[in-house]
């Protein structure tokens, strides 16, 4: 752990009415002139950042009416006819609190604590940036280009940020001529799709597959949105074309596997003992098939986050920030104790699934899976065995799916992953056309009551 961050408002609304002991009930006339006051004008924005005793605290350089201020969240309501414009302060502070995060557990890694003095003379330039002179005129690709290096998103958010950048530079090359920010409008998502469906792929610079999948596409677009959004909040253009209604990401739902519960039983039976490396690797799988925490989240447990005597995991999850509590499987219970309350040492993303790949290959997991494909705008079938699919995220699918198998109300599981929709949600349930009637059959809507009344 590397402290905390909040933001608080230097002059926020006196609450006088819940703590009478602070504010007494004869001062409660000067209460009220006072936030008459503080409504009529904005109040600098702090960052507070937390360390066991240490404590820094910096202006942000933002302002805000604190009627507009949720103090409960620290973060800006995002209520009408503002909600642009508080919806881009929030995406700022979060931006400042990832950054200060990171600069501070650097700052403990490489010093083993929190030097006081030399950590607040690290953040301020993430909250007191030096400012620009003059503002240069931008093209699209330059305007993303300094998005790019501003930002200070995780790892792999990067990489597909440069992704976008390179597929948006060929195109513009494709084009011969320069994309400007006033050119992003629905006829150039239109032609930019287009390109997308039907341009040539080389890979490993032999085979050359035409076009991209939907998600694909989807994720290029839902990039450009962001760095749209970032060139109108600097002021470099006002050009509002990719908020266009019909403007919006293509997707398909991805067709992926998930461990049912005899799965799980056949990995977890496994005699492993003589491989301690997909011992430790099956085990964290396991770990996350039922807790449904993403790799990243799993990569950091600790034996604090098990809490009320082992029976629950509580932890904050690194991708939305929400804190989730998640009720031990006996599974869990077991892995534990095999490693004296602790769990199993991660290793990177890419070399657990690829053990969990040579792992999952033995007989259980050898069917034949047909996977529906959508490459350059035509749709084909693929066909893998299962055994093939399994990656750290089948995890989070299986916990999912399962759940929802076991009858266990949505809205319960939704707590866990985090989903926010059901919409989203549902993508993780991956249950057949067999399974849902299965499920339905027992139903008592389909069930004869004992007494048929007949009239």
């Amino acid at each position: 752990m590397a402290g905390s961050v909040t933001f608080i408002l230097k002059e926020p609304l006196i609450n006088y009415k819940s703590n009478s002991q602070k504010y007494p009930k004869e001062k409660r006339s000067e209460y009220i002139k006072e936030n008459a006051r503080r409504l009529k004008i904005k109040t600098p924005i702090f960052l507070v950042y937390r360390y066991k005793q240490n404590r820094i605290k910096l202006s942000t350089g933002e302002k805000i009416n604190p009627k507009l201020w949720n103090s409960s969240d620290c973060r800006a309501k995002e209520i009408k006819p503002l909600k642009t414009e508080l919806q881009n302060l929030n995406t700022r502070l979060s931006t400042i609190e990832t950054r200060v995060m990171n600069t501070a557990r650097d700052h403990v890694t490489k010093n083993g604590r929190v030097i006081l003095d030399q950590l607040t003379e690290e953040l301020r330039p993430i909250l007191n940036p030096v400012a620009i002179k003059t503002i240069q005129k931008h093209t699209f690709l330059s305007a993303v280009q300094e998005y790019i290096s501003k930002t200070n998103k995780k790892p792999l958010t990067m990489v597909s940020y440069n992704n976008t950048l390179n597929v948006l530079t060929d195109y513009q090359n494709t084009l011969k001529k320069v994309i400007s920010l006033d050119d992003i409008n629905m006829d150039f998502y239109e032609n930019f799709i287009k390109y997308l469906q039907t341009v040539k792929r080389e890979i490993k610079k032999e085979t050359f597959i035409t076009g991209y999948t939907p998600n694909t596409i989807g994720r290029h677009i839902k990039q450009i949105k962001v760095f749209m959004n970032y060139a109108n909040d600097m002021g470099y253009t006002t050009n509002q074309g990719h908020k266009h209604r019909n403007f919006r990401k293509p997707e398909e739902t991805a067709d992926t596997i998930y461990l049912n519960d005899n799965d799980l039983l056949t990995l977890y039976n496994l005699d492993l003992s003589e491989n301690k490396k997909y011992d430790r690797v099956r085990d964290l799988f396991l770990i996350g098939c039922y807790t449904g925490l993403r790799f990243s989240d799993l990569s950091q447990l600790t034996p604090d986050k098990f809490i009320k005597d082992g029976t629950q995991l509580k932890v904050k999850t690194q991708k939305t920030g929400e804190t989730v509590i998640i009720p031990l499987h006996w599974t869990i219970k077991e892995i534990l104790k095999k490693y004296d309350g602790g769990t199993p040492r991660p290793i990177s993303n890419q070399k657990m699934n690829e053990y969990l790949k040579e792992l999952c290959n033995i007989k259980h997991f050898q069917e034949t899976v047909i996977l529906n494909k959508t490459e350059g705008g035509l749709s084909f079938e693929q066909k893998k065995q299962k055994w093939e699919l399994v990656t750290v995220h089948t995890a989070r699918r299986s916990f999912a799916t399962n759940m929802f198998l076991a009858e266990v109300p949505a809205i319960s599981i939704m707590k866990i992953t985090g989903h926010r929709t059901e919409k989203a949600f549902m993508k993780y349930i991956k249950i057949t056309q067999e399974q849902n009637a299965d499920k339905l059959s027992i139903h008592p809507y389909f069930i004869k009551p004992l007494k048929a009344v007949k009239k």
